[in-house]
């Protein structure tokens, strides 16, 4: 009897030192990878923080994260544990879709800034400035994100880069089809000579145009995200409100194998429908 225990706790053992042997690399692509990559994000948007604190945070939080959970559904200890492990791979795997979440709101702050933005620079061409102080008084009227960024071209172009290269690190930064279209004019008229000033109003008419119309199809497509979001959601919310009101019929959901199947096919479909639902709100301009 004690050798058979001995062999089932050798094999458990086993059996986990595989699973923690091939999850480190995913482990180390979601924590060392992710850290680097969301180090540079918050560097680029001027919330400068190191690789390693950034490693801590990502590799300590989701386990606390799940450790909370845990302890939230004790004493049903195999629900405890289920969804203490959803808590620690969503825990991983949530700093880069926020991460991107927040450029990609910043990236919309600055193109919607942009336009009194140009209107400015354009003005100040025609008093007879020069491209460099109508950057400069831009940063000085405008409010950040976009003040930062003329800021950092001033400060690049003063430590040796030509202005057409400092732009041309503004637009690698930001990553807007709008921003990459101005930066192109301007190297492109700094080349070959042409008046930035009227280039400048033309490229203000395109983008408000442009705005226009990707409101008008966000106003269209508001309802469709707003039912896609509640359909996705309930299921998790109904799940939750019944394991805490009544334990006992959903024990067998996350204790069973047939409960484990059911989880997974319900997951599938659900993820399914996700798709579909975002693949139909989400339109291009």
């Amino acid at each position: 009897m004690e050798f058979t225990l001995f062999i089932s706790y050798a094999l458990v053992g086993l059996l986990a030192f595989i699973i923690a042997l091939y999850s480190y690399g995913w482990i180390e692509n979601h924590t060392v990878g992710t850290a680097k990559w969301v180090s540079k994000k918050m560097d680029m948007m001027f919330m400068p923080i190191s690789a390693k604190a950034t490693f801590q945070i990502l590799m300590i939080a989701p386990f606390i994260l799940g450790l909370l959970v845990f302890v939230l559904f004790w004493p049903r200890f195999f629900t405890g544990l289920l969804f203490a492990s959803v808590t620690v791979l969503v825990g991983f795997k949530l700093p880069m879709p926020l991460m991107g979440y927040l450029s990609k709101k910043r990236q919309l702050t600055i193109n919607t800034q942009l336009i009194d933005g140009l209107t400015l620079m354009s003005s100040a061409l025609r008093s007879g400035q020069s491209l460099v102080q109508a950057v400069q008084h831009t940063a000085e009227e405008m409010p950040d994100p976009l003040s930062q960024e003329m800021n950092l071209i001033l400060s690049e172009h003063r430590l040796g880069l030509t202005i057409e290269e400092a732009f041309l690190n503004f637009a690698r930064r930001v990553e807007s089809e709008d921003i990459e279209m101005f930066v192109t004019a301007v190297v492109v008229l700094r080349e070959t000579g042409g008046n930035l000033a009227e280039t400048f109003d033309t490229i203000v008419h395109t983008i408000r145009e442009r705005l226009k119309l990707e409101n008008k199809v966000s106003a269209m497509t508001m309802q469709g995200v707003f039912q896609g979001t509640i359909l996705t959601l309930t299921p998790f919310g109904l799940a939750f409100f019944m394991t805490m009101v009544d334990p006992k019929h959903m024990e067998p959901l996350f204790t069973t194998w047939p409960g484990y199947i059911l989880v997974f096919i319900g997951l599938f479909m659900l993820s399914i429908g996700a798709l579909m639902i975002k693949k139909i709100v989400t339109i291009r301009i």
